[in-house]
């Protein structure tokens, strides 16, 4: 863990001395050619290449050249970076302090506040700042993708269980969960997933503990009476009910968490938007919908976010800047929103009516709520993928019952309050 992060600092410290900043290929008398990362499904690149084709249709000015970064999306940036060879737009997820930390990000705020066709107060407040660091603003977010829970009517129907609502609570959950768990038949109630910390962070913000860390990230809040209310309703969850397969029994499954759901072993399962192309294209055979996540203390959630930044070192800065504000303007949340992969990152108008007029699913609005909701401050730190690496690994032992909620909220704690130490120099 602590590996990958000098990783991560020695690969990006190499730009310093290999990236040249020579000018990118389009310079001379034609048009200047912008060189832009992407990643994704086949219907994700399509809706990439969409964007761009109806961008170059509008000027003749700019060019855009798609460099694939595959699913290995931090690695691949890291090493264009170290060999000089980085897009001029990147294409990041929720990794942008690290990137902007060690210099490798340009800030964006001297090219908003010169935009007078740009209005940021329009992007939900928490993906702005989980983009910004001292002060600064370093990426924008085209899609947001919040946390709901997936859900099977008809087994909600057949048992006799209450359907949920949008303003249900988490008792209200895990009684359902608990309902529809039927052990003699391989069922369970939902579906934790073992190994993805955001479904973890998302128990934790909800229970009230939404800042992770404290003194200047130097302390984590692990050591919170909520952080430990959490472990034990997860243990409860998972090794005590039963309700969800520990993660040896989930990897015995062999399948994902759509799979499980399509094959009516899991009742609810918890995922965003980038669902809802697979079910369109593979329709499921029975009544299924979504609600919000449920409420605790709160009714926070997490999501996937796809953000671009300029590269530091862009010869095609002014170019670089009006292709990155089309994808995040109006015609680039359209055709976001017309994907049914995720919501715009913003509150566009008219964007978000194709969503919610979309009727897929039935009570589609609970993504569009939930966007406003979304808590990105365990993103903040740029430590983050090792932070996440420890409590996947944590929550394993206590989900293997290998250790008690007491000795994870110890461990926890401890472990990321070295992380951060590390990390500082201390």
């Amino acid at each position: 863990m602590k590996i990958l992060a000098l990783v991560l600092f020695i690969v990006l410290a190499m730009a310093m001395l290999t990236a040249c900043g020579g000018d990118a290929p389009g310079g001379g008398d034609g048009p200047v050619t912008i060189r832009v990362a992407t990643s994704g499904s086949h219907q994700e690149m399509q809706l990439r290449y969409d964007t761009a084709v109806l961008f170059m249709e509008e000027q003749d000015d700019i060019e855009i050249e798609w460099i694939d970064i595959g699913d290995d999306r931090v690695q691949v940036t890291m090493t264009l970076i170290a060999g000089g060879d980085a897009p001029d737009i990147l294409y990041i997820n929720e990794q942008v302090i690290a990137f902007a930390v060690l210099g490798q990000l340009l800030p964006l705020d001297d090219l908003i506040s010169n935009d007078a066709n740009f209005d940021l107060s329009t992007f939900y407040d928490g993906l702005v700042a989980a983009n910004s660091w001292e002060g600064n603003v370093y990426a924008l977010p085209q899609e947001v993708s919040p946390f709901v829970i997936y859900y099977n009517r008809d087994m909600f129907e057949a048992n006799g269980v209450p359907l949920p609502l949008d303003n249900w609570t988490r008792d209200e959950f895990y009684a359902a969960a608990l309902a529809l768990t039927n052990p003699d038949e391989m069922v369970y109630g939902y579906m934790h997933n073992a190994g993805w910390a955001d479904q973890q962070w998302g128990w934790f913000l909800r229970a009230g503990m939404t800042d992770t860390f404290r003194n200047d990230f130097t302390e984590n809040n692990f050591d919170s009476p909520q952080a430990l209310e959490v472990l034990e309703f997860i243990h409860r969850m998972v090794v005590v009910d039963g309700v969800s397969p520990d993660p040896a029994e989930a990897q015995a499954l062999g399948m994902g968490n759509a799979a499980l759901f399509q094959n009516e072993m899991v009742a609810m399962f918890s995922a965003g938007l980038w669902m809802l192309p697979q079910f369109i294209a593979e329709p499921l055979d029975f009544d299924w919908d979504v609600v919000r996540m449920p409420m605790d203390a709160n009714q926070n959630t997490k999501a996937g976010v796809l953000n671009w930044a300029i590269y530091t070192n862009s010869s095609h800065v002014d170019e670089a800047w009006e292709f990155l504000s089309y994808l995040v303007g109006p015609v680039g949340m359209r055709i976001v929103a017309e994907s049914h992969m995720a919501l715009p990152a913003n509150t566009d108008v008219e964007a978000n009516r194709i969503i919610a007029e979309s009727g897929f699913p039935p009570n589609v609005q609970a993504f569009i709520d939930s966007a406003p909701l979304v808590n990105l401050n365990t993103t903040l730190s740029p430590q983050r993928l090792e932070i996440n690496n420890e409590l996947n690994a944590q929550m394993d032992l206590l989900m293997l019952d290998q250790q008690t909620p007491e000795e994870t909220q110890r461990a926890l704690f401890e472990n990321i309050n070295a992380i951060l130490a590390m990390a500082a120099g201390s």
